[in-house]
C-alpha cells in the first residue's frame, strides 16, 4: 500500500487548526548568503595557505635538486668514459702497438665537448630553476613566520659547482689534446 507523497515541504504546528498551518517554501533561486567570517578562521585560512604553498615549493624545490644531482652524475660519467677511451687509445698508440691516431683522439675529445657542453646547459636550467624556487619559498617562509612570529629557517643556497663544472670539462679535454700533441711531436 502506498500512500501519495505530497511534493510540498509542511511545517504544522501543534494545534490541528487548519488556518495555523503554514507552508515551508524552498527557493533555489536565490543565493544563501554564507555566514560571516571571524578574524580568527580567517588568520587560520591564511596560515593553512601558506603551509601549503611553503610544502608545494618544498616538494619542488626537492625534484629540482634530485633532477640537478642526476645530470652532474650523468656529466661526470660521460666524462669519465670519454677521457678513459681517449687515454686508452693515447697509451695504445703510445706503446707502438697501433699506429697513431690522431683522428680518433680528437674525435673523442670534441665528442667530450659535446657532451660536456649540452649536459652544461641542462644543468645551468635546473640550477636557474632551483635558485627560483629557493627565493619563492623564502618568501613563503617569511610569510609564515609572520603568522608564527618565529623567525624563518630559510633553505640554504644552490651549490655554485654546476656553474663551472662544464667549461672544467672543456678546458680538461683542450689541456689533454694539447698534451697529447706535444708528447707526440
Amino acid at each position: 500500500m502506498s500512500t501519495p507523497r505530497n511534493p510540498e515541504l509542511r511545517v504544522v504546528s501543534s494545534s490541528a487548526d487548519a488556518e495555523s498551518r503554514v507552508t515551508l517554501r524552498i527557493d533555489a533561486e536565490r543565493p544563501v548568503p554564507a555566514p560571516p567570517v571571524s578574524a580568527e578562521e580567517t588568520r587560520s585560512q591564511k596560515h593553512a595557505a601558506a603551509e601549503r604553498e611553503l610544502d608545494r615549493l618544498h616538494q619542488a624545490a626537492t625534484a629540482e635538486r634530485l633532477a640537478l644531482g642526476q645530470h652532474m652524475n650523468w656529466l661526470i660519467a660521460s666524462q669519465a668514459v670519454f677521457i678513459h677511451a681517449f687515454l686508452m687509445v693515447f697509451v695504445i698508440s703510445s706503446l707502438g702497438v697501433v699506429e697513431p691516431s690522431h683522428a680518433l683522439l680528437g674525435g673523442l675529445a670534441l665528442l667530450g665537448i659535446v657532451c660536456a657542453l649540452a649536459l652544461h646547459g641542462s644543468i645551468l636550467r635546473a640550477a636557474r630553476t632551483l635558485a627560483l624556487l629557493v627565493v619563492q619559498r623564502r618568501a613563503a617562509e617569511a610569510e609564515l613566520a609572520s603568522f608564527n612570529g618565529r623567525t624563518p629557517n630559510l633553505p640554504k643556497e644552490p651549490s655554485q659547482i654546476s656553474a663551472w663544472a662544464g667549461p672544467l670539462f672543456v678546458v680538461v679535454w683542450l689541456a689533454l689534446l694539447a698534451c697529447s700533441a706535444a708528447i707526440r711531436f
